[in-house]
């Protein structure tokens, strides 16, 4: 257990699954909150009053004993923590935010859901994962927070639209993906897109899509011995040499160099 502010959290159980064409139940009441993140495809959602769709960078809390209903609009991968919040005094109880929370700090929130991935694969006891997810839930309730003030301030820039073009990169980060693909999936120009997407995140589409396969290419180079020809194809570039390019213009040092002075 660990303090969150002037309350204590434990983990429940933490799940990561899919892809998956849908979600197992279409609704649960469950005692304990459920924080559900989505990482691609989208979905409908209802929890108490509100009802709308959810996509990639959106958080949904659901409170205990609340009715959470939900309805796949496509393949969908997802992570869901539940856990126990409570506070001294029973009033105070729905002090957490409640609903959907557009996160605009995507690198943020994919680096937690990274740790949230990688975090199952290795530790295989329940008590293990279940203490370990606890500073990485607190770091996803943190995100949901600064959603909810700057919603209050009225500083609501997110861009549903856009949230599916992110989940579509995400869905086929690893493929052929060009902008002509994607733009055509939402049924808008080019142009429009990079423009938008780059008002929602903070950068354009191409240099989006590179950064995410570059960040899996630093994990193969530490974590493996492959190739850098079997990295280049696995993360969605043409060859070895293509991507040695690539990585020395964005990283500002080779891939051999990189793997030589990181790896322990």
């Amino acid at each position: 257990m660990m303090t969150l502010w002037n309350g204590s959290i434990e983990v429940e159980n933490c799940v990561y699954t899919g892809p998956r064409p849908s979600f197992m139940y279409p609704e649960s009441t469950n005692q304990t909150y459920t924080l559900l993140g989505i990482e691609t495809g989208s979905f409908e959602y209802e929890i108490r009053e509100e009802t709308g769709r959810a996509a990639f960078g959106d958080l949904l809390l659901c409170p205990p004993d609340t009715l959470f209903k939900r309805k796949a609009l496509e393949e969908i991968t997802f992570h869901v923590i539940y856990f126990h919040w409570v506070m001294p005094e029973r009033e105070l109880y729905d002090q957490l935010p409640v609903g959907k929370f557009g996160i605009r700090d995507t690198d943020r929130l994919l680096s937690t859901y990274s740790y949230l991935r990688g975090m199952q694969k290795i530790f295989s006891t329940m008590t293990s994962a279940r203490n370990r997810a606890i500073p990485l839930l607190i770091d996803l309730l943190f995100l949901c927070e600064m959603d909810r003030e700057l919603a209050l301030k009225g500083k609501d820039s997110s861009d549903p639209i856009m949230q599916l073009a992110a989940g579509y990169i995400h869905r086929h980060l690893f493929e052929e993906i060009s902008l002509k693909q994607i733009a055509g999936k939402l049924g808008i120009g080019q142009s429009q897109l990079t423009r938008r997407f780059h008002a929602a995140y903070g950068t354009t589409p191409v240099d989006y899509i590179t950064k995410l396969r570059l960040d899996e290419v630093k994990r193969r180079l530490l974590e493996t011995d492959e190739t850098l020809d079997a990295i280049a194809y696995r993360c969605g570039f043409e060859n070895g040499s293509y991507l040695s390019r690539v990585f020395s213009a964005k990283i500002g040092i080779t891939p051999s160099s990189f793997r030589r002075n990181y790896r322990i």
